[in-house]
């Protein structure tokens, strides 16, 4: 610890010396030997033995400049990736705490990672075959978004993620294609998301994983007061109707499909269960915007840094388009 008292590096002064370095690597590759006058004027005409000499010299002095300018931009990246590991190691483990735990009817599991009066929450709503032995899984998913969104959110925002097992998911996969569990689940999301309201949550953020998505989608039909839903890997946007009654509420839609997710396979053949697939990479359909995400697989979504960072910002509320894609037909 250092006579500030403070312990580590500072996470800003690495960011900002990894622009310079990146701004130096940017201005050595734009040296030209050909275009600095006099030079080039001087060489323009000259031949024989002392010419050659010194194009070569020139040619090896651009190798080293490409050398040094690749160098910097490796070190930069070291930086920033040096920078993103000390805010998450100098911030303090957040409180967490078990809201709902029952058994029977399925069960019912609502975990909290975060403050118990935030202004700022966000409610991961988990698909199929999810159940109350997925506690731990569940509750480090929520950690790993909490974590992320505070980089982003301003510092004097309060925030918490609930882990939202508040329904009883279908047990398989092929039990999925029943929406009866959807619907419920989004009744009791409608209801949830209404006490977090007055309780003094100012912005909410509903975040849908696979069948957690036709739930979320679906509570917009019920009325949902949410500032943004996500839908991660979901088969649709919930049912028919949802993207114009998003559209209606102000509710900001978002959707992501990574490479490899099965879940494509059934995006968007069923329309009238799952509504329309919103949720195709590089999709472009009105009042949806896409997400990118570089990861792979139907189960590594919250795992995906990518993916991450753009949740955070959506949290934060800069911006109402944050991923690749359009939305609101622009």
């Amino acid at each position: 610890m250092g006579p500030t008292g403070r312990l580590g590096a500072d996470a800003v002064a690495l960011d900002e010396l990894a622009t310079e370095m990146s701004a130096a690597a940017d201005w050595l590759r734009s040296m030209r030997w050909n275009r600095m006058s006099p030079l080039d004027r001087a060489l323009g005409e000259w031949e024989g033995p002392d010419a050659a000499a010194v194009m070569q010299m020139l040619a090896g002095i651009a190798a080293v400049r490409r050398r040094m300018a690749t160098t910097l931009d490796e070190d930069a990246s070291r930086l920033r990736r040096a920078a993103i590991e000390q805010r998450r190691a100098s911030r303090a483990d957040p409180a967490t705490a078990v809201l709902t735990d029952r058994a029977g009817d399925g069960g019912r599991l609502v975990q909290r990672v975060g403050e118990r009066a935030a202004t700022t929450v966000v409610i991961l709503v988990p698909g199929a075959s999810t159940d109350r032995g997925d506690r731990s899984r569940l509750r480090a998913d929520a950690r790993r978004v909490w974590v992320n969104i505070t980089e982003q959110v301003d510092r004097s925002e309060s925030v918490a993620v609930l882990s939202w097992l508040g329904y009883d998911p279908p047990d398989t996969v092929i039990g999925a294609i029943d929406v009866a569990a959807a619907e419920e689940g989004a009744a009791d999301l409608v209801a949830e998301v209404a006490a977090l309201r007055l309780s003094g949550a100012q912005r909410v953020v509903v975040v849908g994983h696979s069948y957690g998505g036709v739930v979320a989608g679906r509570a917009i039909l019920h009325g949902l007061d949410a500032d943004a839903v996500v839908q991660l890997g979901s088969p649709g946007l919930g049912a028919p109707g949802v993207a114009e009654r998003a559209s209606a509420s102000g509710i900001e839609l978002h959707a992501a499909r990574a490479v490899g997710d099965p879940i494509g396979a059934v995006a968007g053949r069923l329309p009238g269960l799952y509504g329309d697939d919103g949720l195709g990479r590089g999709a472009v359909i009105d009042g949806v915007d896409i997400l990118a995400t570089s990861g792979h697989g139907h189960s590594s979504y919250l795992a995906n840094d990518e993916l991450l960072v753009q949740l955070a910002k959506i949290v934060a509320g800069s911006g109402r388009t944050i991923g690749s894609g359009r939305r609101d037909g622009a």
